[in-house]
């Protein structure tokens, strides 16, 4: 199984693994300390007396060779020519594990006669029997390693599945659950005190929703009643016999006013998620949205000296609000006519798809990915919410949208439905 080197399991085991290893570590170390130095006060002790034994030996004139145990050397007056190089250079005292070629020795160094002697204790077995202590203590510390991480990953299941449950539990709360409180599902455990404080949270979470819902609730019918009355206070004027402009001026206000009711109903919409739906009698026919679009901005299109040109494949109705797919159009096509001057803006419409291409200033390559960010603009005093709610828009009835553009060469949006 894999681990996230910063994930709560990764960690206990880590911790767990190191103290394990360490305290092996340090036991074995010990241990070998300890041995040398046990080694090296017997064997300096009895190699000491040994040799006090031989000089008083040789000095009452009976010493014989002979006497010496196997694997003892004593070298002194004629004797010192077959002293080995590395113990001849040896200062007087005692010598623990000098090795003379494969073999290694307890030397003592003294005086007799008033020239050196060398008693000479061959201590190899003793040396290749602390080297299999040493490798099976490796092999030890191997065995205890792999124990610490099988351990350390039964352990860590069991300490974490507490957190494991909890996670499990968040997961299944679904977001129109409200008041909804889990702490006493854990009283007396330690995770009970990360439930307490979900909980504190669910509670302002919860307070905040309500007001929430209260202000868009308050803000849609306040917004609504006056719109209404503007509309009624239009229909008045509209049967009144007027002039040609007038009688323009006043179906822009009726549109405007539609738009603006569209626009509210829409934003409430996308502000709920338990997606309330907005009354749709019919799939939306976007040649006609289109085409309203191009009249409503047909001054600014003008006032930028902006050719426009329409291709429908069709007449392609689109399962989705009026209201919302207007406001995804005009965002497009209001920002492709405030960023082109005297070029050209291209609206095709496909079986499943919308482009609006323009001759404009275009995009910079490194704020291309920034467009539909909610604080992203170029315009004075803009907001950056246009495009934002465009793709909020084509995210929540999962379309698709594509955007292409080049600096001063021109900006292509597509959007696939």
């Amino acid at each position: 199984m894999k681990l996230q080197t910063d994930s709560l399991r990764f960690r206990v085991l880590l911790a767990l693994v190191l103290i394990v290893s360490v305290t092996s570590f340090l036991f074995a170390g010990g241990v070998l300390i300890i041995k040398a130095q046990l080694e090296a006060v017997i064997f300096g002790e009895m190699a000491e007396r040994q040799f006090d034994a031989l000089i008083e030996q040789v000095e009452q004139g009976n010493y014989h060779e002979s006497d010496l145990f196997t694997g003892w050397q004593f070298y002194f007056d004629d004797g010192l020519a077959d002293v080995p190089d590395q113990i001849a250079l040896l200062a007087p005292g005692a010598h623990h594990s000098v090795w003379v070629g494969d073999s290694v020795f307890q030397t003592q160094v003294g005086i007799l006669h008033g020239s050196p002697a060398y008693l000479t204790y061959d201590i190899t077995e003793w040396e290749e029997q602390e080297h299999r202590v040493l490798m099976m203590l490796l092999y030890g510390l191997g065995i205890v390693l792999v124990a610490a991480l099988i351990m350390g990953f039964t352990a860590t299941r069991a300490i974490l599945a507490p957190v494991r449950r909890l996670s499990k539990r968040l997961t299944e709360i679904q977001p129109g659950e409200r008041s909804l409180r889990i702490a006493q599902e854990y009283q007396g455990t330690e995770i009970g005190q990360i439930a307490a404080a979900f909980d504190k949270y669910m509670e302002r979470l919860d307070q905040f929703v309500d007001r929430e819902r209260s202000f868009t609730a308050a803000a849609s019918h306040e917004l609504r009643t006056p719109l209404s009355v503007m509309m009624g206070a239009v229909d008045v004027l509209a049967v009144n016999e007027q002039s040609a402009a007038s009688t323009r001026a006043i179906e822009r206000i009726k549109r405007a006013c539609s738009e603006m009711l569209a626009f509210i109903e829409a934003t409430l919409y996308m502000s709920r998620e338990d997606g309330n739906q907005i009354d749709q009698t019919a799939p939306a026919d976007i040649h006609a949205i289109v085409s309203r679009l191009l009249v409503d901005n047909e001054e600014q299109i003008r006032a930028h000296d902006i050719h426009v040109e329409t291709h429908f494949d069709g007449s392609p109705q689109i399962n989705a609000p009026s209201s919302l797919l207007q406001i995804s159009v005009g965002n497009l096509l209001r920002n492709a006519i405030e960023h082109t001057h005297s070029g050209k803006i291209k609206i095709a419409v496909g079986g499943d798809s919308l482009t609006i291409s323009d001759t404009g200033e275009g995009i910079p390559a490194d704020k291309l990915l920034e467009v539909f960010d909610r604080s992203y603009t170029t315009k004075p005093g803009g907001t950056g919410l246009g495009l934002n709610l465009v793709r909020r828009i084509c995210d929540r009835f999962h379309w698709q949208i594509e955007i292409e553009s080049n600096s001063g060469v021109g900006t292509s949006v597509k959007i696939l439905f």
